[in-house]
């Protein structure tokens, strides 16, 4: 168990974290798939909605992601698409670069292609429906399980504009992103780079993580002091954290 001084306020209440942070290296296509939200997760699911952000941390020249419908679409053409294997025709394929960031709202159909390198912050769920696996086989000749039916029950079946839900693109100044993750609000990023010495405050009753998105140098919380490069993630509580380096730092504060 972790007390008050690690969790904060989450350690006085019987629950898991409301996050997940997770990093997808997507060596080919990922399948096409949506999550529900809280209110249809938890009647049907007993579990949690999902939304979620991705940070691009690489791509591969050409890298893509689909987010969302391209035009306005039904449920009835959605079904029938799946079922012609054309349901890649009306979505948004979005080339990526190293340092932008998505929001992909519950409903929000989307995937990864092969060749993105990517920071998942999530609410936290076990939630996916699947909704198209490119017709892929196990060693046994069986395709993957596919949720048509739930997926088709929670869509967004509009037009999805990419400008709404990419993030700034500009890494050079503190970005707040408050109550990404519903109305009550599960978490806050901050998104840093520092040249040099750079004192951060942090939600003093908050536990947050710091994840190192490029770069290296040091981290300072309270007596502590530890070295970091790309890739690691630290867990802090405390008010001031100071980063000394060249680096690129995501601080989730939960």
């Amino acid at each position: 168990k972790i007390g008050w001084g690690i969790a904060g306020r989450y350690a006085a209440r019987n629950h898991q974290l409301p996050i997940l942070i997770k990093y997808i290296d997507a060596k080919e296509n990922l399948s096409i798939q949506v999550h529900p939200g809280d209110k249809y997760a938890r009647k049907h699911e007993g579990d949690n909605g999902k939304n979620e952000m991705w940070f691009v941390l690489g791509a591969d020249e050409g890298a893509f992601i689909y987010l969302g419908f391209s035009r306005d679409v039904t449920k009835e053409e959605v079904r029938r698409r799946i079922e012609e294997n054309t349901l890649e025709e009306v979505l948004n394929r979005v080339e990526v670069k190293p340092n932008e960031a998505y929001y992909i709202p519950a409903g929000t159909v989307h995937a990864i292609g092969g060749g993105c390198l990517i920071c998942e912050v999530q609410q936290t769920s076990n939630v996916t429906y699947r909704m198209y696996d490119y017709g892929r086989v196990d060693e046994n000749g069986k395709t993957r399980e596919l949720h048509v039916k739930k997926a088709l029950d929670v869509l967004n079946y509009h037009r999805t504009e990419i400008a709404d839900l990419k993030q700034r693109d500009t890494m050079s100044m503190e970005q707040y992103i408050d109550g990404m993750f519903g109305r009550n609000g599960k978490c806050t990023l901050l998104k840093y780079e520092a040249e040099g010495d750079l004192t951060i405050l942090l939600p003093v009753s908050h536990l947050t993580f710091a994840l190192v998105l490029d770069g290296s140098g040091k981290l300072y919380a309270g007596d502590s002091e530890e070295s970091f490069r790309k890739g690691d993630t630290w867990m802090i509580h405390g008010r001031a954290t100071r980063v000394s380096g060249k680096c690129k730092v995501l601080f989730v504060a939960i």
